[in-house]
């Protein structure tokens, strides 16, 4: 008996030794299954690849694509120019539309009805005020001093 357990101990240490060599938990367990002929429970209940890394990377991974000539991924796409309440506003500026003053309602109303653009009012005053300032326009209160008017500078 006692002979039997000191060649299973020499058989382990050869065994672990080659095990050790390897780095991967995963490839150690394997070969260790392998050689002992037996199912790991562990095996059934974490599966080794899932260990590295959780599914939120891999999708990630899968996600991002590399550029190519003229290509973007799929994160990155630009939007188009031309959409938003400054352009809007920079073509309106361009043509005839603030040859006669208009109230911040007008210019909604008029970006709405004619250009297919609703805009609320917070997102024009910024890009108006701005433009005040820069001199493109010039305001002033209306008759009812209750409203700015917005038009080109004469």
């Amino acid at each position: 008996m006692m002979q039997k357990l000191v060649d299973m101990k020499a058989q382990l240490s050869e065994l672990a030794a080659i095990l050790n060599a390897f780095k991967s938990e995963a490839v150690q367990l394997r070969i260790l299954e392998t050689v002992l002929g037996k199912q790991s429970t562990e095996k059934q209940l974490i599966a080794p690849e899932d260990t590295k890394h959780n599914g939120k990377t891999k999708a990630r991974r899968k996600q991002t694509t590399k550029k190519t000539d003229g290509e973007t991924s799929a994160k990155r796409k630009k939007a188009p120019t031309g959409t938003g309440p400054v352009a809007t506003l920079n073509d309106l500026l361009s043509g005839s539309y603030f040859d006669k003053a208009r109230i911040l309602n007008d210019i909604i109303t008029h970006c709405k009805d004619k250009l297919g653009r609703a805009f609320k009012p917070n997102e024009l005053s910024s890009p108006l005020v701005r433009m005040v300032r820069k001199g493109e326009l010039t305001r002033e209160k209306n008759a009812d001093n209750s409203q700015y008017e917005y038009k080109k500078p004469s």
